[in-house]
């Protein structure tokens, strides 16, 4: 078991590997009753890619999250504390996770659903919109680029100067020298002869 996971964590890992392909919010609730959000969804990355389509997230298992479920668990893992009781929420969870490991038992052997492609770009929003404050307010491409580590330098350069099309999306220089670290200039994009260190969506 990752030290970073919760069982709740492992119990959206168990739906979305029995789902093996996207899903959204909506139809997770539908088949499940629960959705992934906050906080789960922050302790997801790496484990889950998660993008946006208006107000809907869409989830998919990655690599990663697969790995996890190949870990052993124990039952000591999933006790509450003394002194403490299983939310509502906790309940519902487990329930979810029983239905879906139900679902891979009737699988039929060999079965495999391949799920589609994701745009790059749907990847960089919905990681902005887990890294800032209110839409329109400046993110670090270094923290960016932490939040898609699976991602390649060259890939998210490409797919942040394509986003530039987006009358929401400004990239733009640090002004001021003394707010640029190492870290800051690692992360920057070259574009239009500059380097640029920060990220905004949401601005019209």
């Amino acid at each position: 078991m990752a030290a970073e996971l919760t069982s709740a964590d492992y119990a959206y890992l168990i739906i979305l590997k029995a789902e093996d392909r996207e899903i959204s919010n909506t139809e997770m609730a539908e088949l499940y009753g629960v959705r992934l959000r906050n906080p789960e969804l922050k302790r997801l990355a790496g484990y889950v890619v998660s993008t946006t389509r208006g107000s809907t997230f869409w989830h998919v298992i990655t690599d990663r999250g697969v790995r996890a479920l190949d870990h052993e668990l124990t039952l000591e893992q999933g006790r509450v504390p003394e002194g403490k009781r299983r939310t509502a929420k906790e309940g519902d969870l487990y329930w979810a996770a029983m239905l879906a490991m139900h679902k891979l038992l009737r699988r039929p052997p060999g079965k495999k659903v391949v799920p589609p492609p994701m745009d790059l770009a749907d990847r960089v929003r919905a990681a902005y919109a887990e890294l800032a404050e209110t839409p329109g307010t400046w993110v670090k491409l270094a923290n960016l680029r932490a939040q898609l580590a699976d991602l390649s330098t060259a890939e998210l350069d490409k797919t942040l100067e394509q986003m530039l099309d987006s009358p929401d999306v400004q990239l733009e220089p640090e002004a001021l020298d003394r707010r640029i670290g190492p870290e800051e200039r690692r992360a920057a994009v070259h574009i239009g002869g500059e380097d640029r260190h920060k990220l905004a969506i949401g601005v019209r």
